[in-house]
């Protein structure tokens, strides 16, 4: 029997799948990074100004669903709201554990950015186009981001030498 070529299923996503996981996602985002802005508080005010902008920007993308889901005529219970409880803050004391908790933020922004690739591959309706691209290019940007001010930072010694 001959071999049969893999083939990958893909789904399209309905209307209100897509922007409920688009906005579940950015939720998850705005709490990881509060959490990194409160983490590195006490060490490091300047890395924890950069994550509370960065969860600022998330919030805004969460009120953009939002707001075009009013506008596409979804109902307001469209996008279902998950509870999400924000887990205490670990607080960075050590030059290692700042350089290593930057370097997981951004592999995390680098998953996100994935992430709402993947939403757009996987939607068939085109008048989210535009609103997915801005988010990926926001994601970018935020990738770009933090991939720099970790290369500045590259060194868990100038970090010590900052707090």
């Amino acid at each position: 029997m001959p071999e049969r070529p893999i083939t990958i299923a893909r789904r399209a996503l309905a209307l209100d799948e897509l922007l409920t996981l688009a906005e579940t996602h950015e939720r998850a985002e705005v709490n990881r990074y509060r959490r990194l802005a409160f983490s590195f508080l006490p060490f490091d005010t300047s890395v924890s100004r950069l994550m509370a902008s960065l969860g600022i920007q998330c919030e805004m993308r969460v009120e953009e669903l939002r707001r075009l889901s009013r506008q596409l005529g979804l109902p307001d219970d469209a996008i279902k709201q998950a509870a999400q409880v924000m887990s205490p803050p670990l607080f960075i004391d050590t030059p290692l554990q700042a350089h290593e908790t930057l370097a997981q933020a951004v592999i995390d922004a680098e998953h996100s950015l994935h992430f709402h690739r993947h939403l757009r591959e996987a939607s068939t309706v085109t008048a989210l186009y535009p609103a997915q691209t801005a988010i990926i290019k926001q994601k970018q940007a935020e990738h770009v981001v933090l991939e720099g001010f970790v290369t500045s930072r590259s060194e868990p010694r100038q970090m010590e030498q900052r707090a």
